[in-house]
């Protein structure tokens, strides 16, 4: 970070290169500023003032995310102008010192301040309150690049001594912006800054993670992938470190010699994971991994041809299994149907067989008739012609000589 601000302050001038404070909160009910407490709350206000307003007036900046002692989220930009903030400007007597409660012991004096940047304190008055953020300041750099590096610095230390709990995991400094002095063409991408922009931690593990990654790199910038820093977002997507992550559980890497002890013990333990899934999952146990590190290629992180052919071809079959599944349940529902209709066939049949019991006479079919009709109304017309059929069969071997009624004396 103190690179990229000295590198900064050399190439666009010191008059351009400005710090500024944007404190964030609302105004309670008895009209005093209340500090916004809530990370993420600051962090989606911050966002879209970055993304409306700060982005297209700077040229480029950092922002350094700082949370106060009494809990309030502050932001701290070393910013590059458009024009020159400096000048002449008397700096005891536009920012003399505070006192412990952070108000100035004397009436500030903005008489050499130059028009640029009144035009700059005129532009956040106008913008600040717009976006949910209280007091702000914009004043230019004091001495030079470095020591403004190092005083961001310190409101990062600051923030790392009262961090909360729900701060895990958040991004302390970020940057924007175009970091060239050359005019940016439509269509191209933005040029991040010059020295390493992304804040790592030394912890070995972490260590272990960056030497995995260039070890994967290099394996497939030797089987021919032609890609750098700045373009591997076009080459592997937007998610490259998230897919070789995916990755780096299946894949064995070399601890070598050229690694301190910490590194290389925290590799080997990465690799002592890799056999132990390996096994687990039903591996070959005269391997170790899925695969070794040399033989990683484009196809592992990136679909090729016949990846997509394959993962197209493994869609149909999803698509074919799920139609299938389907007619199934329809099958199943009309058999379902079917046995319930059978299952009232056979209880009306019950019923009929106990009431043909009770019939002695000749006349005994013109009842059986009779009773059919009654169920014709309660049940569909095949259902109900079944059991006449039914029942006249069995009336018929019961009484061998008895006269069957004819339907139309149930008319009668």
């Amino acid at each position: 970070m103190v690179e990229n601000i000295e590198w900064m302050a050399k190439t666009f001038g010191q008059g351009r290169v400005g710090f500024l404070t944007l404190t964030i909160g609302d105004m309670d009910a008895g009209g005093r500023f209340r500090n916004l407490r809530d990370r993420k709350e600051a962090q989606r206000r911050f966002h879209s003032l970055l993304t409306n307003e700060l982005c297209k007036h700077f040229q480029c900046g950092v922002v350094v995310t700082e949370r106060h002692a009494n809990g309030g989220i502050h932001f701290h930009l070393a910013v590059v102008c458009r024009e020159d903030i400096r000048g002449n400007i008397d700096f005891d007597a536009c920012f003399p010192p505070k006192d412990r409660f952070g108000k100035p012991t004397r009436k500030p004096d903005y008489s050499t301040a130059n028009e640029a940047l009144k035009r700059e304190w005129a532009y956040f008055r106008h913008i600040c309150r717009r976006y949910g953020f209280g007091r702000h300041q914009l004043q230019p750099m004091r001495e030079n690049g470095e020591a403004l590096g190092r005083y961001l610095g310190a409101y990062l230390q600051k923030d790392w001594m009262h961090r909360w709990p729900e701060d895990k995991g958040a991004r302390c400094v970020r940057y924007f912006g175009h970091w060239s002095k050359e005019p940016r063409r439509q269509g191209d991408r933005r040029r991040g800054p010059p020295f390493n922009s992304r804040f790592g931690w030394m912890t070995p593990r972490s260590r272990a993670w960056r030497e995995m990654v260039k070890q994967t790199v290099m394996v497939l910038r030797y089987n021919g992938a032609q890609f750098t820093e700045e373009t591997i977002k076009d080459v592997l997507g937007p998610r490259w470190a998230w897919k070789m992550g995916k990755l780096f559980k299946h894949v064995r890497f070399e601890p070598g010699e050229w690694l301190d002890a910490a590194t290389r013990l925290a590799i080997l333990e990465h690799n002592a994971a890799v056999k132990a899934f390996w096994l687990n999952n039903g591996g070959d146990p005269n391997r170790d991994c899925w695969c070794h590190v040399t033989e990683i290629t484009l196809n592992h992180l990136r679909p090729s041809p016949e990846w997509k052919m394959r993962l197209a071809e493994l869609e149909l079959v999803k698509d074919v299994e799920s139609e299938i599944r389907k007619g199934l349940r329809r099958l199943a529902k009309r058999d379902r149907a079917k046995a319930e209709q059978l299952r009232l066939v056979v209880e009306v049949a019950d019923e009929l067989c106990q009431a043909q019991k009770d019939l002695h006479n000749q006349n005994g079919g013109i009842m059986v008739t009779a009773y059919a009709k009654h169920y014709t109304q309660r049940h569909s017309d095949g259902i109900a012609r079944a059991i006449e059929k039914r029942g006249r069969r069995e009336l018929s071997q019961r009484h061998p000589g008895s006269h069957e009624p004819d339907r139309t004396d149930i008319s009668n």
